[in-house]
C-alpha cells in the first residue's frame, strides 16, 4: 500500500466516509504535492466568494489538525507539508499547544471561523491571499516566515502575543480589519529578520507592537493605518535592530507612539501622511535613534510630533515638508547630533517646543546665522520664554567659529525675557531688562556704552565752552584770583578781577570729560564750577530765580551721574559679571 491509500485508510478510521475534497487532501500531502481546490477558470481566486463555493471544495478543520497532531498520520505527510490552494475551511482550526513538524501553507483559501495557533510550533505559515476571521497565536513559535501577505485578509483580531517569529513576518498586501479593537495584536513579538507592512498593506484597527523586538527593519512604506479615536500604531518599548520606515507613500490616520523605542538605524518618514489634528501623531517621547530621523521630503503630518527626550545620534532632517503651518513639533529635552532645517519648513508661532533642546551641530546647508535662528527660536510664541535654547545655540554658533553671532543670540535672550517672560518682573528686573541692560548689550556688547558717552561728553564740551563764554563757569574759590597788582588773566564775566596765571586754564573738553569719568583727575572739575547765581533768569521767583547759570549745573549733575552710571556698566560688562 501507497503512503497517499495508507493515509486515507487512516482518516476513514478516524472519520468514516470520507469527501472528494478530503480524498483529494490526504493524496496530495503523502505526495508531498500541492493540492488546488480552484475551479478550471482562467477567472483569479476569490476567497470573499468562498461561501457559495461548493463541497468540492470545502474541508473540515479537525482534519487539518488531526494532520498536524496524529502521529501516525504526521508521519504520512511529507517534509513539504499541508499545502492548499482554493479551498474554504469550515469550523474551528485548533491547534492550541500542537507542534507541527511540516510546513503548513493554505493560499486563496477561506477560514469561515477563527483558527487557534495558541503556544504551537510550526517551521513555516503561509496564509497568502487567505480570508479569515481572526487568528489566536499567543506564544506561537515559527521557526521560519510568516506569510500573511498577497490578499491576506483577517476581519478580527490577530494575535501574537509573545509570538517568536525565526524568520520575517510578510504581511504585505495584506488586509486587517478591527475597527476599534486590535486589528494586530503582536505585543512582545519576537521577530529574528524583519516586519514588513509595506505596498498596500492596510491595518483598520490598532496595531500593537509593543515592547517587540525585531533583528531587522519594521517596513511600512505604502502601508495605510487607521486608528479609531487612539493609537494607529503602538510600538511603544519596540527595538528594532534595523531601521522604521513610515516612507514612500505611508498614511496613517491616527497616533504612531515609539515612546521609548530603540532604534539601531533611522526612522524614515519621507514622503509620508501623518493625519491626527490637534492631537500626536508621532509620539516618540524618549526614542532613541542610532542613525537618521527623516522629517523631511514631502512629508505632510497634520498633527504634533513629539521627540521630548528623545536621543538621535545621527541627524534630524526637517525640510520640504508639505504645510508645515499645520504641523507642531515638540523637541524639549532631545538630544541630536545634527540639526539640519529650512525656514519654509519651520512651524508657525507657538507650535515649535525647543526648551532643553542639545544639539552639537547646525547642518552647513541650514541657516546658520544669528538672525534666522533666532527667528527660528522666537517661534516658540510670543508668551513663551525659556533661556536654555538662546544658550545652546550661542554655544552651537560659539563652537563653529561665529563669536558675533553666538553674542547677538544672548542679547536677543535678554530682550525676549523682559518682552515673552510669563513671570512678573520686579522693579530691579524692569529696570535692568528695559533700561540699563541695552545700554551695554547685557554685558555682552559692553561697547555699546562708549558711543552714548562720546555724545554726553560732546554735549558737555558745547554747554560748558558756552558757559564760559558768558561767564557762567568761575573758579570756586577765591584763591584762585590775582591779588590786586598781580598779573593775570581776566576773569570770565568780571573784567574787574583776574585770575592767577599759575591757576589751571579752563578747557571745555577735558572739563567734560573729567565730569564725566569717575575717581580720574584732569585738573578741571575741582578748578572751575558753573555759577549757579550768574546768568538770565529763567524762573523768576519772590525768594530765588533759576539762571542759565544754574541750569549748567543741572547738566553738571546729571553729566556725572550718566558717567558713574555708563562707566560701571561698562567695567561689570568687561568683566562679565551682568552676563546672565
Amino acid at each position: 500500500m501507497d503512503a497517499a491509500s495508507e493515509l486515507v485508510k487512516l482518516a476513514e478510521g478516524k472519520f468514516g466516509e470520507l469527501t472528494v475534497a478530503e480524498k483529494k487532501l490526504f493524496r496530495a500531502v503523502a505526495k508531498g504535492e500541492m493540492v488546488d481546490y480552484s475551479s478550471r477558470s482562467k477567472k483569479p481566486i476569490d476567497p470573499a466568494k468562498a461561501a457559495k463555493w461548493g463541497p468540492s471544495r470545502v474541508l473540515l478543520a479537525d482534519r487539518l489538525a488531526w494532520l498536524c497532531t496524529d502521529k501516525q498520520a504526521a508521519q504520512v505527510v511529507t517534509h513539504r507539508g499541508i499545502n492548499v490552494t482554493g479551498a474554504r475551511i469550515d469550523e474551528k482550526l485548533d491547534l492550541l499547544h500542537a507542534t507541527v513538524s511540516f510546513p503548513l501553507c493554505f493560499q486563496r483559501s477561506s477560514f469561515s471561523t477563527e483558527i487557534s495557533l495558541q503556544h504551537a510550533k510550526i517551521p513555516t505559515l503561509n496564509l497568502g491571499g487567505t480570508h479569515i476571521g481572526s487568528i489566536k497565536a499567543d506564544g506561537l513559535n515559527v521557526r521560519g516566515d510568516l506569510f500573511l501577505r498577497k490578499g491576506f485578509k483577517a476581519k478580527g483580531e490577530v494575535r501574537l502575543v509573545g509570538a517568536t517569529i525565526g524568520g520575517n513576518l510578510f504581511c504585505r498586501d495584506g488586509e486587517f480589519i478591527n475597527a476599534g479593537g486590535f486589528a494586530i495584536n503582536a505585543e512582545g513579538l519576537k521577530v529574528k529578520r524583519n516586519i514588513i507592512l509595506d505596498d498596500g498593506c492596510k491595518v483598520d484597527g490598532e496595531l500593537c507592537l509593543f515592547g517587540a523586538i525585531v533583528g531587522g527593519n519594521l517596513a511600512c512604506e505604502k502601508g495605510h493605518f487607521i486608528g479609531h479615536d487612539g493609537n494607529a500604531i503602538n510600538a511603544d518599548g519596540i527595538k528594532v535592530e534595523g531601521s522604521i520606515t513610515l516612507n514612500s507613500g505611508f498614511r496613517v490616520e491616527g497616533q504612531v507612539s515609539l515612546r521609548g523605542a530603540k532604534i539601531g538605524g533611522d526612522l524614515d518618514c519621507r514622503c509620508g501622511t501623518i493625519i491626527n489634528k490637534d492631537r500626536e501623531g508621532l509620539s516618540a517621547n524618549g526614542l532613541r535613534v542610532q542613525g537618521d530621523v527623516f522629517l523631511c521630503d514631502e512629508l505632510r503630518a497634520e498633527c504634533e510630533i513629539s521627540l521630548v527626550a528623545a536621543r538621535i545620534d545621527g541627524l534630524l532632517h526637517c525640510t520640504g515638508l508639505v504645510s508645515p503651518e499645520e504641523m507642531k513639533l515638540d523637541l524639549r529635552y532631545a538630544r541630536i547630533g545634527t540639526l539640519r532645517d529650512e525656514p519654509e519648513s519651520w512651524p508657525g508661532s507657538g507650535k515649535l517646543f525647543l526648551h532643553g533642546l542639545v544639539y552639537d551641530e547646525i547642518h552647513n546647508m541650514s541657516p546658520r546665522d544669528a538672525d534666522s535662528r533666532i527667528d527660528w527660536i522666537r517661534r516658540q510664541g510670543k508668551d513663551r520664554f525659556w533661556s536654555q535654547p538662546y544658550e545652546q545655540l550661542a554655544k552651537v554658533l560659539r563652537e563653529s567659529g561665529d563669536g558675533a553671532g553666538a553674542r547677538d543670540v544672548l542679547v536677543a535672550k535678554n530682550k525676549d525675557r523682559a518682552k515673552r517672560s510669563r513671570t512678573k518682573l520686579t522693579f530691579v528686573e524692569k529696570c535692568w531688562y528695559r533700561f540699563f541692560g541695552p545700554l551695554i548689550g547685557y554685558g555682552h556688547t559692553p561697547w555699546l556704552a562708549i558711543p552714548l558717552a562720546l555724545v554726553i561728553i560732546l554735549f558737555g564740551s558745547v554747554f560748558f565752552k558756552e558757559g564760559y563764554s558768558h561767564g557762567l563757569v568761575t573758579p570756586p574759590s577765591d584763591s584762585a584770583y590775582s591779588k590786586e597788582g598781580d598779573a593775570g588773566i581776566s576773569a570770565p564775566g568780571d573784567t574787574n578781577r583776574h585770575i592767577s596765571e599759575v591757576y589751571p586754564v579752563f578747557n571745555s573738553l577735558v572739563y567734560s570729560i573729567d565730569v564725566f569719568v569717575p575717581v580720574v583727575d584732569l585738573h578741571q572739575a575741582k578748578y572751575w564750577l558753573p555759577n549757579a547765581n550768574r546768568g538770565s533768569e529763567l524762573v523768576p521767583t519772590s525768594s530765588a530765580a533759576l539762571c542759565t547759570g544754574g541750569l549748567l549745573l543741572l547738566w553738571l549733575w546729571v553729566e556725572i551721574a550718566c558717567g558713574w552710571v555708563l562707566t560701571t556698566l561698562f567695567l561689570v560688562g568687561l568683566t562679565g559679571l551682568v552676563r546672565t
